[in-house]
Formats: structure tokens, C-alpha cells, sequence
């Protein structure tokens, strides 16, 4: 039997997440879990919850055969907490979902993304994580055919996590269109989009509230997220974990200041390279 976590950003009770859990229920072998805020949490990142208590609490859900818990946190705390509060170490998630998200999260989506994150915190416990987010931003109540256009991709990565086929230090951003699945032209490969936003803030009751221009789509490069959703295309994207740029680590040997220090601490420890830094405990 094949564990499987459940959480999302929108929301506990928002139609995506049961949608989710309906395609997974339609995969054998599945025992699935859902932890998700109590209420929306969109745009808040990564996340975690310090200077409050979590308590995840028991909650119906749509009279589907899971089992469910709200939490007062975001999609990184509902992971994390129920990776150590709600499972012991016999019984951890053997793979974590996360969406399904009203709007697409494409390109630098993912660093804002609630929905991204909760597939983020999965992989940093070990456990491989897929976000899933549906293009319907402005046709929010309509989940259309999303059922049975994700089901066999749900069943790969399932598949996949069975045999821990799945590599790890990468999370799966997938974006579906909103469209018919006889629409679909298909299941590819796609790196992020470099999309850029106009930040704007209007001054209104309160103080200023901060609205958002969506990026030009009409020339967006063709093995990007963006081009492909664009056309119909369902999007998979791994995304790694490590952000350093290793090339650049390199060349920053080669910084001045860097080598100064170096050759500063060589004279002090008797020649010894201060970069070799793995033997000097």
C-alpha cells in the first residue's frame, strides 16, 4: 500500500484539493492523507511557523475515504508537521502531493508559490514531492476534465515512488491548461520560464495593497513552461533544491580577496591549502 500526503495552499476545503484526492483514489493501492491549512495561504512561500503553535486538527472531507487534518500554518508546516507529528517512522508518506492550485505557477512562480513549497518540503525530509497547479485563474469553479486528464500522471510518479525510481533533491512542478482533455496535446519537458512581473500598489482602505501584471506571454521561448501551457501542452518540470551555481563557485577562487585570504592562512598553517576544509577537523 502506497502512503500518500495530501496538501495544497488554497485551502483545506478548496475544490482543487479534492480533486486531487478523487484522481488518487481512482490509483490502486493508495492510502492517502490530507494535511492542509485551514484556510488560504497563497503566495507565502516557504514559510514556516515558529512563534505559534501548530495543532493539526481533525477534518471532514467531502465524505471521501481519507483521513484529513486542518492546520493553522502553511503548506511547508503542514508537511513538516505531519511528517513528525502525524506519522511514526513505520508509517511516513511515501510521496506527497500538493495542489491542485487555482492558477498556473510557471517560471519564477515556484519562489512565491505555497503550492510549490509543500512539494519543496517533501523532497528536504526525503520524501519525493510533486505540485501540481490547473490554468483556471479566472474560471476558478471549473475543474473541467482535470480528473482524468492528471490520473496517469499521478499513477507514473506513484509507480515511480514505489520502485524509488524518483531522484531525489528534485521537486515536479507540473502545470495543466485549462482545457478539454481531448485538447491536450500532450505531456513534456519544461524548463522555468524567466516570466517578470509589473509590481504595482495601490494606495486603498488600510494602506496599499499590492497588484500584479501578468508577464508577456507572446514571445516566451519554446522549451519554457510559459510557451508550452500556452499551447496546450502539460508542463513537467524538476526543479532542484540545491540553488548554487557551482560554476560560479569556481571562478570565485579566482576573486582577489579570495585569494588573498588563502594565501594568508597557507603561510599560517604551514602550506596547508585553506580550501581543503574536509580535513581540518
Amino acid at each position: 500500500m502506497l502512503r500518500i500526503l495530501i496538501t495544497n495552499d488554497d485551502g483545506i476545503e478548496a475544490l482543487g484539493i479534492r480533486k486531487l484526492a478523487e484522481a488518487l483514489l481512482g490509483l490502486p493501492e493508495v492510502e492517502i492523507y490530507v494535511v492542509a491549512p485551514a484556510s488560504e495561504k497563497s503566495g507565502v512561500g516557504h514559510g514556516v511557523t515558529f512563534r505559534s503553535a501548530l495543532a493539526p486538527s481533525p477534518h471532514p472531507f467531502y465524505d471521501l475515504p481519507v483521513k484529513a487534518w486542518a492546520v493553522e500554518g502553511n503548506p511547508a508546516d503542514c508537511v513538516k508537521g505531519a511528517y513528525h507529528l502525524l506519522f511514526d517512522e513505520e508509517t511516513k508518506p511515501d510521496i506527497v502531493f500538493s495542489g491542485i492550485n487555482v492558477g498556473t505557477n510557471l517560471g519564477r512562480d515556484i519562489y512565491y508559490s505555497g503550492t510549490c513549497s509543500g512539494a519543496r518540503e517533501a523532497v528536504i525530509l526525503g520524501i519525493p514531492g510533486v505540485a501540481l497547479s490547473y490554468d483556471n485563474w479566472f474560471d476558478q469553479e471549473n475543474y473541467g476534465d482535470v480528473v482524468e486528464i492528471i490520473r496517469p500522471l499521478l499513477q507514473m510518479f506513484c509507480d515511480q515512488a514505489r520502485g524509488e525510481k524518483l531522484v531525489p533533491e528534485v521537486f515536479w512542478n507540473i502545470n495543466i491548461p485549462h482545457l478539454p482533455k481531448e485538447k491536450i496535446r500532450g505531456v513534456v519537458p519544461a524548463a522555468l520560464a524567466m516570466n517578470h512581473y509589473e509590481d504595482k500598489y495601490n494606495l486603498e482602505a488600510g494602506g496599499y495593497w499590492l497588484t500584479r501584471e501578468y508577464p508577456d506571454r507572446s514571445n516566451p521561448a519554446p522549451e519554457e513552461d510559459y510557451y508550452l501551457v500556452q499551447r496546450g501542452y502539460i508542463s513537467v518540470t524538476p526543479v532542484h533544491i540545491d540553488a548554487t551555481d557551482r560554476v560560479l563557485l569556481e571562478k570565485m577562487l579566482e576573486w582577489p580577496l579570495v585569494k588573498q585570504w588563502n594565501g594568508q592562512s597557507n603561510s599560517q598553517t604551514g602550506g596547508k591549502p585553506n580550501g581543503d576544509r574536509q580535513n581540518e577537523e
